[in-house]
């Protein structure tokens, strides 16, 4: 492959997918700068993958929310008895328009429900889907996404 085609490739892939991962890292860490070394590590990842490039769209979404979660809680392991900043006082770029403060709702709910909630409604990905994304028993991921629903009604009516 020509090394131009294979670098306009690659940038149009971190193009296309960088809020999607912005987004899944930004759900996990309460501090901008774990997420941003989780999103690089990310697409570091997906450099190196180069078969990855020419695959269809669907496939490498997919493939990058696994790489993703896995990353996250990679870092999140290491990171585990870390002192963090509140995320809350930082000042967070983003380039598209989007609901940041519904996406805020669902972070506040523990991890294993935020995550489930996010794929599935902001990402549109199925219940079978998730059960292979996560690695995850088909009934642990409806009675997650009830759970975190009920959860998130909470956190709504509150604010």
């Amino acid at each position: 492959m020509n090394l131009l085609i294979a670098n306009d490739l690659y940038v149009n892939h971190v193009e296309k997918y960088s809020d999607m991962v912005t987004r899944i890292c930004y759900l996990r860490f309460n501090c901008l700068a774990d997420a941003e070394d989780c999103w690089q590590n990310v697409f570091i990842k997906l450099y190196n993958s180069k078969e990855m490039w020419q695959k269809p769209d669907e496939e490498i979404r997919r493939w990058l929310i696994t790489v993703t979660i896995n990353e996250s809680r990679d870092i999140h392991r290491k990171l585990f008895r870390r002192n963090h900043f509140d995320i809350d006082k930082l000042v967070i770029p983003y380039i598209e328009k989007f609901d940041w403060s519904l996406l805020y709702a669902v972070r506040t709910l523990p991890y294993k429900y935020s995550e489930v909630i996010y794929l599935y409604h902001y990402e549109g990905y199925s219940i079978k889907e998730l059960v292979e994304i996560l690695k995850r028993n088909e009934n642990t991921i409806k009675s997650q996404l009830k759970r975190g629903r009920e959860m998130l009604k909470d956190v709504i009516k509150d604010e």
